[in-house]
């Protein structure tokens, strides 16, 4: 992985890689296959520019800019991924299909199970990280549904989807995680929910307190994604960071950093999780985490 933006934390220690200059950045994409649209070239030569003229000495300031550094390349492997898959796999297709039906059921039990206990009938949802379509359906006897998907990559997405003449009744909308306070008001959403997305962000702990600020009292924050994600991926494109339930408390780590997310959201947030072990035909371990913002 290239390193953009001067000397990077390891371990507590500063080490000083190769200086690197726009172009050679861009050589280098090039050189790895990816199609790099012109918004993306602007965004990663923006990224590059802003972190190697307002580093301070301070090494978390440092390690968060490389974070988004790695995160800014990563979207390029995500947007191709995601193009190859919604043009020309078959199950794509059906995914297509499915989601362009307005009564396409929520069967997500972690959603399901919190709007079975829900007196109200009024019920929105945001989807963090949601890709092209969002996963979690659109109705629920009883309850009337908005969902608002969002994702970075919203805007490409959506030219891959018109080509494929594909109308979805909740459209993804563009945004980021790190900045989600500043695109919707606090306690405007009963859900905040995320599946196999808060992985790929730069910085997962700001993304889920942030989901937490957004939900309204008592509102809860789901999250699903497989275990320890970036491992297994050897932290390649987006895969920089890891989810695990260790002793009943829900852990984000990786080479770098080891946090306890109960310790940081602190006494306004219950945080349960638990471990879905992977059955025949499933691929991966699944943690599960239910956050419950206190009253």
């Amino acid at each position: 992985m290239l390193n953009l933006i001067g000397p990077i934390a390891h371990g507590g220690e500063m080490t000083q890689p190769t200086k690197v200059g726009p172009r050679r950045i861009l050589s280098a994409l090039q050189g790895r296959g990816a199609r790099v649209a012109t918004k993306l070239h602007l965004t990663l030569l923006s990224t590059f520019y802003v972190a190697r003229q307002t580093l301070s000495r301070n090494a978390d300031a440092k390690a968060r800019l490389g974070n988004k550094a790695k995160w800014t390349i990563g979207l390029l492997n995500e947007r191709d991924w995601h193009e190859s898959y919604h043009s020309s796999e078959p199950e794509a297709a059906q995914f297509q299909a499915e989601a362009q039906n307005p009564e396409c059921p929520i069967r997500d039990p972690m959603i399901t199970k919190y709007l079975s206990t829900e007196s109200r009938t009024d019920i929105a949802i945001i989807d963090v990280g949601a890709g092209a379509i969002t996963q979690v359906g659109y109705t629920h006897p009883g309850k009337n549904i908005s969902i608002t998907p969002v994702d970075p990559l919203a805007d490409h997405y959506a030219n891959v989807l018109r080509k494929r003449g594909v109308k979805l009744p909740f459209p993804t909308v563009k945004g980021d995680g790190e900045t989600l306070l500043s695109q919707f008001s606090r306690a405007s959403f009963d859900i905040a929910y995320a599946r196999n997305s808060l992985d790929h962000t730069y910085d997962p702990i700001a993304t889920i307190a942030n989901m937490l600020e957004l939900v309204r009292d008592d509102g809860v924050v789901l999250l699903r994604h497989y275990r320890d994600e970036a491992e297994g991926g050897e932290y390649e494109g987006l895969h920089q960071w890891n989810f695990d339930c260790k002793d009943d408390r829900f852990v984000i780590w990786n080479k770098d950093t080891h946090v306890l997310v109960d310790k940081v959201l602190g006494p306004n947030a219950k945080v349960s999780c638990s471990v879905h072990l992977a059955r025949k035909g499933e691929w991966r371990d699944e943690i599960l985490v239910m956050i419950t913002k206190a009253a």
